[in-house]
């Protein structure tokens, strides 16, 4: 009897809890399409649909647990709508993820409603107004993210009262009040990001962080924190007394760049074993390095770039974990340590703009990882590694304005992944290495202000170059048929190059310098190199070019400096140079162009102007007559001027003067022609409507008589008569002789 009861019983159970389960069931599908309904049924949500074969707790923006949604994720899925007043109708949801969507208004408080949430992330929407006050009511969450939003006004205190929370997200939003001081009761904390909020007023780091010992990671750059850097880092390492403030110790990673610091740093952060990231870049730091931050073991990241440190780099490195090390931009002296060489994970090294000096090490060639070395703007010397490039896939090398020496490694761009290679203002000399032809992801080569000689690789020429700097070496060689259409920066002045401008060129149509002065090119001017639309600045002087000048350069509507001085160029000065509307130099100066100066060059404001040394003849426009243009025209034998303004032959009296017609002139007499011609069409309007008038008569007129044809005749006769005397009566009038 007992086993039948029980038996009841479980059934009873089973049957209710079952029947409950698929209830619950029922109701989330139900919320779920509603969610899609408000969301105006986007596509990315076609899934969701009302079905008895398959469970939404398959779809993928869902997670259930014992059949119930627990999770709902839509991330960049460009959502415009709120967030659903009805969402914790989903009665068990613990993780709620809109991120990267476009999200509007305040900070939805139906949030509140999900009592079992632990993990919230709205951040990179378009949320705006204040962080709620009873943000607390959220009670059991443990990540809370709401960064990169419009939020403004203060970081509630209530936010210190989320016992649970294990990391907070305030980071790049419009706050322009406080910091709350309760963030430091946040005891489980392990990860602070309030980064860029740079709207905040200046303030220190709050001095109840020093009880966040659990804090992992800090991030508080761009936050306009200012104050001795030494008080602000003793928060948390205390130099005194370390042993009163444990959260130190835990910490992994520390960012305070851009912000206002200054001080030094501190020789105890030896301390911090377990860091691996550290951030102070864009302070006002100064000082020395301290010899133990190289000592951290843990180490991977250092950036100390943009501040004011001073003397040697620490010799001894320990932490063999650095992967990217940044000092630049900063005051220090001596050579590179040779430690560095041991760091076979290092990916960067920054050191460039300081006062840095000797060889660099050769075991910096033989790194494995490298792929950024930047030391430009120093003061090294002699020869560079010879090995740079051949142990690792070297992306970035700039060597530039330094005393460096002899040939560049000539296995630079072993791998074929070098982009940018910079090296001008140095002593380097001899061929580019061969590997250079190689390089199919370069797009910047900058190596001028050398001695290098010998032909471009020519493998490089092919290249999906960008920049293109070659300048002030000793290269010879043609130019080629065919170059990067991707050019923007073409430089190879002051080098041995001969032949001609391909017509190829009418490619480049991204070009905004074509800059080849001083070499040996010759052959005229192609029509193609006046289709470049970008150009800017077209540098030819000092060549051989002979032959005219393109009559059509319309397309150079971007042209600000054209200079073709120094070659065999001749005949007219074309007129459509006049149509250039941003030309502010033009120098053509010690050519063969003949003719008349074109007048139409007065409509270039500002223009500086060089036309001597030419053929030129007539009259300088009175335009010009000015001190400003006093060696414009000098070395033009058959150029005058009206005045004595420049130091030119003046014209005689019965040479004819260039018209010169002004611009408020030229307007007047448009005028006037408009005005004339509106009366005319005004008058002949009249005209016809009283002919029209007039004829009406007349029909009804011969409607009710019959005109002979003799009258019709002396009507007419009388007519031509009229029309004869008053033709007679306009001619006199205008002074014109009477013909026969």
């Amino acid at each position: 009897m007992k086993i039948f009861i029980m038996s009841i019983l479980l059934f009873i159970f089973f049957f209710t809890y079952g029947n409950s389960e698929s209830q619950l069931y029922n109701q989330e599908h139900e919320i779920l399409l509603n969610i899609k309904k408000h969301f105006q049924n986007p596509s990315f949500l076609s899934h969701w649909i009302k079905s008895n074969t398959s469970s939404h707790c398959s779809w993928p923006e869902i997670l259930c647990t014992k059949n119930s949604v627990t999770s709902l994720s839509m991330i960049n899925t460009n959502i415009t709508q709120t967030i659903p007043p009805f969402l914790c109708e989903l009665k068990n949801l613990t993780y709620i993820d809109f991120q990267f969507n476009c999200i509007p208004n305040e900070f939805p408080k139906s949030l509140y409603n999900c009592s079992k949430l632990e993990h919230l992330d709205l951040s990179q929407n378009f949320f705006v107004g204040t962080i709620p006050n009873d943000i607390d009511r959220l009670a059991h969450l443990q990540f809370l993210s709401l960064g990169a939003n419009n939020f403004s006004g203060d970081i509630p205190m209530s936010i210190g009262k989320l016992k649970n929370l294990k990391s907070l997200q305030l980071y790049l939003c419009n706050f322009n009040g406080s910091i709350a001081n309760e963030i430091g009761d946040l005891f489980n904390l392990e990860t602070l990001l309030l980064f860029s909020n740079h709207m905040l007023p200046r303030t220190k780091l709050p001095s109840s962080f020093t009880k966040l010992k659990n804090l992992r990671k800090l991030y508080m750059y761009d936050s306009n924190l200012f104050g001795g850097f030494l008080k602000q880092l003793c928060i948390f390492t205390e130099i005194v007394s370390l042993e009163r403030y444990q959260v130190a110790l835990n910490l992994i990673e520390i960012d305070l760049s851009e912000n206002n610091l200054v001080g030094k740093i501190p020789n105890d952060f030896g301390e911090l074993q377990r860091l691996t990231y550290l951030s102070f870049f864009m302070n006002n730091l100064t000082g020395k390095i301290p010899s133990s931050l190289f000592m951290l073991k843990n180490l991977s990241t250092v950036y100390l770039a943009m501040n004011s440190l001073f003397g040697e780099i620490p010799n001894v490195v320990e932490a063999l974990n650095l992967t990217k090390i940044d000092l630049s931009m900063n005051n220090l002296v001596g050579k590179i340590p040779n430690d560095f060489g041991k760091l076979q994970q290092l990916t960067v090294l920054n050191l460039y703009k300081n006062n840095l000096s000797g060889e660099i090490p050769q075991s910096i060639g033989n790194l494995k990882s490298l792929k950024g070395f930047h030391v430009f703007k120093n003061k090294f010397s002699g020869t560079l590694p010879s090995d740079f490039g051949l142990h690792s896939k070297l992306e970035y090398f700039r060597i530039e304005i330094n005393n460096f020496k002899r040939k560049l490694p000539e296995n630079l761009c072993y791998h074929g992944k070098l982009q940018i290679l910079g090296a001008y203002e140095n002593n380097l000399s001899g061929e580019l290495p061969k590997s250079i032809g190689n390089c199919s992801n370069l797009f910047a080569l900058e190596i001028d202000r050398n001695e290098f000689s010998g032909k471009i690789p020519s493998g490089l020429w092919n290249m999906n170059l960008v920049t293109f700097i070659i300048s002030h070496n000793k290269f010879t060689g043609e130019m080629p048929q065919n170059f990067s259409s991707s050019i923007s920066l073409f430089d190879i002045s002051y080098n041995q190059f001969y032949g001609g401008i391909p017509i190829g060129v009418s490619s480049w149509t991204n070009l905004v310098k074509f800059i080849a002065s001083k070499n040996y090119l010759n052959g005229s001017i192609p029509q193609e190199l006046t289709t470049l639309p970008n150009l800017e600045r077209l540098l030819l002087d000092q060549n051989q070019l002979k032959g005219s000048l393109p009559f059509d350069v319309i397309s150079w509507k971007s042209l600000v400096t054209l200079n073709l001085s120094q070659n065999q160029l001749n005949v007219q000065i074309p007129v459509s140079i006049g149509h250039l509307p941003s030309l502010s130099v033009l120098d053509l100066s010690e050519n063969q162009f003949s003719g008349e100066i074109p007048l139409i060059l007065t409509r270039l404001r500002n223009l500086n102007l060089n036309l001597s040394t030419n053929h030129l003849t007539g009259r300088v426009p009175i335009e010009f007559e000015n001190s400003a243009y006093d060696r414009s025209f000098l070395n033009n034998s058959g150029v005058c001027v009206g005045t004595q303004a420049l130091n030119l032959t003046l014209c005689k009296s019965g040479l004819k003067k260039p018209i010169n017609v002004s611009r408020w002139f030229l307007g007047l007499i448009i005028s006037l022609i408009v005005v004339t011609f509106l009366l005319v069409l005004f008058a002949s309007f009249k005209i016809i409507k009283h002919y029209r008038k007039k004829r009406t008569n007349i029909g009804k007129f011969m409607g009710a008589h019959f005109i002979s044809k003799a009258k019709l005749h002396r009507i007419r006769h009388s007519f031509l008569n009229d029309r004869t005397k008053y033709h007679r009566k306009w001619r006199i009038r205008n002074g014109i002789p009477h013909s026969s």
